[in-house]
């Protein structure tokens, strides 16, 4: 099991309070997310200023847990070095889970035997929590762990109040993107294409939750601080340790009534020597997501439909379509020249889909209902 502290047990499931979350707005339970722990090469366990830290984590009760978003240990680890990180981890006295970076995967088979499946979820306080490994493909999350995200949507999202996600590169930074501003440590081993922006980031923006996404390969001396983005349903953050001007890791704090909040905490001697995290937004909008690509709105027909469905557009209208249910889990791939011909969905699910149009990489969303 990758949690490395066995005489907590994290609880799950509603509290009797869930009923007037409404309007209470106290602290309801804090955890802490750190990337890039092992600091600089040089270092044995965990990186020393963040150990440091561990009595400030201590000092304030409300940290139930701990998150590490991954490069936990140097290049080419050994046993030697994750008895060191376990050392720490076990003063620290809380729960902290592992989330895979490309230096910990550098002995895949050493971590799986100390700690377990890569890529996994837990529950707390009816919130969901997914750590993820893109290291499995080329930065990828594809074959059956794209399923296990999925399958996890489909039935955990609707029972939970907010989405936490984790994993260490940052899937999100694009050169033709609006990210494209965020400088990270490495770009080791990602593939010449990625599938975060086509099939994993619309999972998460079609849900009814408010998803925060964390990645941790920050902190190097050229490498961008810290990052915090926020747009529609899904908030982007980045940290990482290593460079010893500003280094940081986060608190999250959630409320009662679901609301989250956050800390940017420094390992300087001045714990918020870098201000607010949500003073770093830069990105607040997708406009060339939200903005049809078509010389003419895309529209289905009929809509509401019961039987058969048929898409109208300009021609030359799509490349290729992708149909979400209401939980945000892709359901069907429908190929476009079909699409205009009229389908039959006889024997689709009654309900609600989000359908997203891709043309010249660029995508359009809209929904249709079955009846």
């Amino acid at each position: 099991m990758r949690l490395r502290f066995w005489l907590f047990i994290l609880v799950t499931g509603y509290l009797g309070t869930t009923l007037f979350a409404q309007t209470d707005t106290s602290l309801n339970y804090s955890f802490f997310v750190a990337g890039h722990t092992y600091g600089v090469p040089e270092d044995l366990g965990i990186h020393p200023p963040f150990r440091e830290k561990f009595a400030y984590i201590r000092g304030r009760p409300e940290i139930k847990f701990g998150v590490l978003t991954g490069d936990i240990v140097a290049a080419n680890p050994t046993a030697t070095d994750w008895d060191a990180v376990d050392a720490d981890i076990d003063s620290l006295g809380l729960p902290v889970y592992f989330t895979v970076g490309n230096h910990d995967a550098e002995n895949l088979p050493l971590f799986e035997n100390r700690y377990g499946s890569t890529y996994y979820h837990f529950s707390y306080e009816n919130d969901l929590f997914i750590v993820l490994d893109p290291n499995l493909d080329s930065w990828n999350i594809s074959g059956d762990q794209l399923d296990f995200l999925k399958e996890i949507l489909m039935q955990q999202a609707g029972l939970s109040h907010n989405v936490f996600v984790f994993f260490h590169q940052i899937l999100w930074r694009d050169s033709d993107s609006p990210f494209k501003y965020i400088i990270y440590n490495s770009g080791a081993g990602r593939g010449d294409s990625i599938n975060f922006w086509t099939e994993v980031e619309p999972l998460f923006r079609g849900l009814t939750n408010e998803v925060f996404m964390f990645a941790g390969d920050l902190g190097a001396p050229w490498s961008s601080d810290v990052t915090y983005d926020h747009y529609e349903n899904i908030t982007l953050i980045a940290t990482g340790m290593g460079d010893h001007e500003r280094e940081n890791f986060i608190v999250v704090n959630v409320n009662s009534d679901k609301t989250v909040s956050f800390d940017l905490i420094c390992l300087s001697d001045t714990v918020s020597c870098l201000g607010n995290l949500t003073d770093y937004l830069k990105v607040d909008e997708l406009v060339a997501i939200q903005t049809p690509v078509f010389s003419q709105v895309f529209e289905f027909i009929p809509n509401p439909a019961f039987d058969q469905i048929r898409l109208q557009a300009d021609p030359g209208g799509c490349e290729r379509s992708q149909i979400y249910n209401v939980w945000g889990v892709l359901t069907y791939e429908v190929v476009c020249a079909d699409f205009h011909r009229g389908i039959d969905v006889t024997n689709w699910q009654r309900g609600m889909y989000v359908a997203i149009i891709y043309r010249d990489n660029r995508r359009y969303m809209s929904r249709f209902i079955l009846q």
